[in-house]
């Protein structure tokens, strides 16, 4: 994979700048050391917040938000209040900023150059015709089948344009749900699945044998029980006979309180299994704490202390 394409770090968990931002279409997050001058340690963080106004993105090519100046001035605001100079930092958006696929291509990574064309052509037309010029990551997950995230480059790059032009590299762009499970990984040493459902999307992540072997995102309904049933269809997935999965192997689940969440853990509960292990802070970085307190109960703050997650 190019190393020119941030997205391409962003599945595997090389070391991090001990600064990250997550950009939502809401506000922009900051997470770092509670002590400007000094690196995290994993014991000690900060939180800090400013509200984007509901102009702050347009419309891309396939729906793909668009970061206008607003997301600048938001960006200048926090750093005067960070205090601190952040050269480098990794950027979290949420999962639904871009789109995650699942397809099949033979030799993957003996040819990885030919894969990504492969990708360029299966993927384009998800995002309008004639196809944007796109900026995709790929992971082999197991046999022929191949995992890739996919954003319009345009798009992109207005997320990153902020940082650079405040002089802050962005090592590492990924997404919510990836970040979040960088925390989780006691729960991917065996057969187990993670479901990340912030905002208005839940993407499901199953592992096995120690590796990641499928991801699906999908929009999150009024209706729980349908969501619950979608994450049940990307469980299927994984199966020889293709039916319906019993979603019975270990598990994680957050933020508390999402409609999905709570449908898995009654599914869970009417099946006697063991309940889906938080996705929460006090279970993911126990002993650890957070400045403002209330931070530790903010779903976007989780995922960038995930982001943080490779540099402990």
């Amino acid at each position: 994979m190019s190393e020119k394409n941030p997205f391409s770090r962003s599945f595997w968990r090389s070391p991090r700048p001990p600064h990250a931002f997550v950009l939502t279409k809401e506000r922009l997050v900051y997470a770092g050391p509670e002590d400007p001058t000094r690196r995290a340690t994993g014991a000690a963080f900060r939180v800090l917040s400013r509200p984007l106004p509901d102009d702050a993105f347009t419309e891309g090519p396939g729906g793909a938000p668009v970061a206008g100046p607003a997301v600048a001035g938001a960006l200048q605001r926090l750093l005067a209040e960070a205090g601190a100079k952040i050269p480098g930092a990794s950027l979290v958006v949420p999962d639904g900023f871009v789109r995650l696929f699942a397809t099949d291509v033979e030799d993957a990574e003996k040819n990885p150059r030919e894969t990504e064309d492969v990708l360029t052509w299966k993927l384009g037309r998800a995002f309008g015709d004639p196809p944007p010029a796109l900026r995709i990551s790929w992971r082999a997950a197991g046999g022929s089948r191949v995992l890739a995230l996919a954003a319009p480059e345009a798009a992109a790059a207005s997320w990153e344009a902020p940082f650079e032009k405040a002089g802050i590299r962005i090592g590492a762009l990924e997404t919510a749900a990836f970040a979040v499970s960088a925390l989780a990984s006691p729960v991917a040493q065996g057969p187990s699945f993670l479901v990340w459902a912030d905002g208005d999307t839940a993407t499901s992540l199953f592992f096995a044998d120690g590796a990641l072997r499928f991801a699906r995102t999908r929009p999150v309904w009024s209706d729980a029980e349908e969501a619950l049933h979608e994450v049940r269809l990307a469980a299927s997935y994984l199966s020889a006979s293709g039916g319906v999965s019993d979603l019975a192997e270990p598990c994680a689940a957050g933020p508390a309180g999402a409609p999905v969440v709570e449908a898995l853990r009654a599914f869970r509960r009417e099946r006697a299994l063991p309940d889906a292990a938080p996705l929460a802070f006090s279970a993911l970085l126990p002993g650890a704490t957070v400045a403002p307190p209330a931070a530790s109960s903010d779903p976007a703050a989780l995922a960038a202390l995930g982001a943080l997650a490779g540099d402990r």
